[in-house]
């Protein structure tokens, strides 16, 4: 990402809000934005349309209602130079409704995807056209945030291409991950709860599962029943023709539903250069965590002639996606073996040693704290935010109240991890700092992602500034954590 990308990323934390167009002004905000019937004239040609329709596939042999983008699994990458106009259509050819959530981009509140928060729900037959400014650059993707559309492939890649790029390499590649149920994701959460005969997807995932560095296994809800890469299964591996010496940046979008991973390219080590599309001091590692939603970007170069095995390892699991980089004299092999993944490590476990080019302090303004824990009921399989769960008919009280907060406050969260699992949290609407150890607001090179993992029993503090005004959502990404109650609103007061 370029000096200039990063001093704008820079500019969004700091609230340059002022300086944005009408569309992200708080009358326009506030303005309705109506589905388009097919006679309503657009603004301007969509650069992409977005067709989201029913579709029976079998990435893993077994035939399984999906809800696809296009026909394709997963949807289309969207790819856009920074500086350029967003300019998208979304129709919606299922029997129910559907909306699409632009993850991690800047975007006006209006046009977040969320529903009932941000935008209506998207009616069947209907359409939305969404049009805004490109000021940012980096790896995103989009999905669906209605019920458990995620789940059935309602997803794909968002690429922003820096205007002044300063990584040199010879192929810009995405790496889509994600994780595959072949039955009806309505069904798993009662399931959980004791109330339907568990599946295979709801009994206990086998021990001898990837584990953490240190050795600590990881809880998992769901025992998936494989891992899909680029929408690949392991019979019939994603692979990718290269020549020895190039250079390749990876683009890793972990678009799973529920499921951390652990990946690594045979006989190379990655140099991470991104986090969550905002630029980091390059990092060596021979292997990276990546959280549900995270995205990581890495440049590799290969090293010799070959068939290199891509292996990301669903951590708490046996499983795995596998894809294949090789050189053209020399035939795809894919090594289904367990990988041993060894080396420094890079990722979720060690936030601190992810580095900002570029100072990231935010400035001074008033202080807004809250203190979150985030906890859960097994047995109910409920998960809250501070002993409130969303939508309010979780809560025993009825409430889940939303976190009210002032343009120009300097918003700091301490969270408290109370389970034993971890859980992914996204921030919608924001970039925010992530501090390296609790009590450290001024470090001047904090990592600035969307996405983080607060781990079993642990404590994280993140801060950002209040500069887009609106109500956003703030959620856990496993999406069965969310769907039973993980999630607040962030509101602005006018």
């Amino acid at each position: 990402m370029s000096r200039r990308t990063s001093e704008f990323s820079r500019r969004q934390l700091l609230g340059a809000g002022a300086a944005l167009p009408l569309a992200w002004s708080a009358a326009a905000i506030a303005a309705p934005m109506p589905a388009r019937t097919a006679a309503s004239p657009l603004q301007a040609k969509p650069d992409y349309t977005l067709n989201i329709a029913p579709q029976s596939v079998a990435p893993l042999g077994r035939p399984t209602e999906a809800t696809l983008v296009n026909g394709t699994l997963p949807g289309p990458t969207i790819r856009y130079r920074e500086g350029d106009m967003f300019r998208v259509t979304v129709n919606n050819h299922l029997g129910v409704p559907t909306t699409c959530h632009w993850h991690g981009m800047i975007v006006p509140n209006y046009m977040d995807g969320v529903p009932d928060v941000t935008q209506p729900p998207i009616v069947p037959g209907g359409s939305v056209y969404y049009e805004y400014p490109l000021r940012q650059s980096g790896t995103y993707w989009y999905h669906s945030h209605y019920q458990f559309q995620e789940q059935t492939g309602l997803s794909g890649p968002l690429v922003i291409e820096a205007r002044d790029e300063p990584h040199a390499y010879d192929h810009d590649v995405v790496i889509f991950l994600s994780d595959w149920l072949d039955q009806t994701p309505e069904s798993v959460v009662p399931q959980l709860r004791g109330q339907e005969q568990p599946t295979a997807a709801t009994t206990a995932v086998p021990p001898g599962g990837f584990t953490l560095p240190d050795g600590k296994p990881f809880a998992v809800d769901i025992n998936y029943p494989g891992y899909l890469m680029n929408g690949q299964s392991n019979a019939e591996p994603w692979s990718l023709n290269v020549k020895q010496g190039d250079r390749l940046r990876l683009r890793f979008i972990n678009g799973s539903t529920a499921t951390f991973f652990r990946i690594a390219l045979a006989n190379h080590d990655l140099t991470l250069i991104a986090a969550d599309g905002q630029p980091i001091v390059p990092l060596t590692v021979s292997n990276l965590l990546m959280a549900t939603a995270e995205r990581y970007d890495a440049l590799v170069t290969i090293q010799s002639t070959g068939s290199f095995t891509l292996h990301a390892a669903a951590l708490g699991t046996s499983g795995q996606a596998l894809g294949v980089i090789h050189t053209t004299n020399s035939p795809r092999r894919p090594n289904t073996k367990r990988p041993s993944f060894d080396g420094p490590v890079g990722g979720f476990t060690d936030y601190a040693a992810l580095k900002s080019p570029y100072p990231s302090t935010l400035p001074e303004g008033p202080i807004k704290t809250f203190k979150i824990d985030l906890g859960g009921k097994m047995k109910e399989y409920l998960w809250s935010m501070e002993g409130q769960y969303y939508p309010e008919i979780f809560s025993p009280d009825g409430k889940a109240q939303p976190l009210s907060i002032n343009g120009g406050d300097r918003v700091r969260v301490l969270f408290t991890n109370s389970t034993m699992m971890y859980h992914p949290m996204h921030l919608h609407g924001h970039f925010l700092r992530i501090l390296p150890q609790a009590g450290e607001w001024n470090a001047p090179n904090a990592v600035v992602k969307d996405t983080f993992a607060v781990g079993p029993k642990q404590k994280l503090n993140i801060e950002f500034f209040a500069d887009n005004p609106g109500r956003w959502f703030f959620h856990c990404h496993n999406l069965y954590h969310l769907a039973t109650g993980m999630a607040r609103v962030v509101q602005y007061l006018v």
